[in-house]
């Protein structure tokens, strides 16, 4: 059978599609699924059992700890789930597994370039483990960018983009990395749904562009943008935004430096840039994802006032 990763995408960045990893048909098997973020100060995971393909029996009680390589111990501590999936007020019948969060009092300690060793040892004596490689820091050009989720209330800054234009975004490399994943949330939307023949979308709308490489550093903003949206996307919208945003939009663009346990946890569904991948990288008495992400967001606004600074692109 094959094990859903159904909050992994919630855990590392929003609404996109991820892969399965097969296990054998009936098989009771731990199913470990985390994402650790640079600009995150508690860190989130999922263990489930995957008995049936339906269900995801949560997974209680379990020792978590990871390790970093100078030594560092984090301990994580079972949690509601909404902690680990936003919005979801309850856990009926336990299908979506078992929160565990790391700590969050010790301040940013997912650092770039690090490497992360996760042990989970459960109440029946099983134990599974897995390593990630954080990618490097890395920079965007020519945009106004976040490191980390802001915690002192300050506003974040932002610039200014024209309307109907195209805009190239690039970033520097970031080391390590096996690619980038560029989610985009679009507000404001559905005021220009009647003029551009289309139905109102969710507010905000998410696109997701995807750079299947470490050097693949340079993406056209919209263009490139909704391109795995495409059989799920009204398409009069898509083309109304090919060209160059509307006036009046606000957006907020977050290009992330993934390790290569997220692309291959990714692969499938509708990223599959190269074939399906079924590979864990949770080894020893469990499955899963372990994986890392290196994340800057950029926040925009189309037309507007001269007061925000206009954003240069890369």
């Amino acid at each position: 059978m094959r094990w859903p990763i159904a909050g992994l995408c919630v855990l590392a960045l929003t609404g996109c599609t991820i892969a399965d990893v097969t296990t054998p048909p009936g098989q009771d098997r731990l199913v470990v699924q985390a994402v650790l973020r640079t600009n995150r100060v508690a860190q989130p995971l999922i263990l489930y059992r995957s008995v049936a393909a339906s269900e995801a029996p949560p997974e209680r009680g379990a020792q978590v700890v990871v390790t970093r390589d100078d030594g560092a111990r984090f301990v994580f501590r079972e949690a509601p789930v909404a902690a680990c999936i936003p919005d979801v007020p309850s856990n009926p019948g336990g299908t979506l597994g078992a929160c565990y969060v790391g700590p969050g009092d010790l301040g940013f300690w997912v650092l770039p370039g690090r490497t992360y060793d996760l042990q989970v040892t459960t109440t029946r004596g099983e134990v599974a483990r897995g390593r990630t490689q954080v990618p490097g820091a890395f920079s965007l050009v020519g945009l106004p960018f976040e490191t980390r989720e802001r915690v002192d209330g300050i506003p974040p800054e932002q610039c200014r983009l024209p309307p109907g234009t195209v805009v190239p975004v690039t970033w520097t490399q970031a080391r390590g990395a096996w690619g980038y994943i560029s989610p985009l949330l679009i507000f404001g939307l559905s005021a220009h749904a009647q003029s551009g023949g289309f139905p109102p979308p969710a507010d905000p709308l998410e696109l997701v562009g995807v750079s299947v490489s470490s050097s693949d550093t340079t993406t056209l903003l919209p263009d490139e943008f909704g391109v795995f949206d495409r059989f799920n996307l009204d398409q009069d919208l898509l083309r109304f935004l090919q060209g160059g945003f509307p006036n009046g939009l606000n957006l907020v663009l977050t290009i992330s430096a993934a390790d290569r346990n997220y692309i291959n946890g990714v692969r499938g569904g509708s990223f599959n840039p190269s074939g399906q991948v079924r590979i864990s990288s949770v080894v020893g008495d469990g499955v899963g994802v372990f994986g890392s992400l290196v994340p800057l967001t950029a926040r925009m606004t189309v037309g507007g006032s001269g007061a925000v600074p206009p954003c240069k692109g890369g």
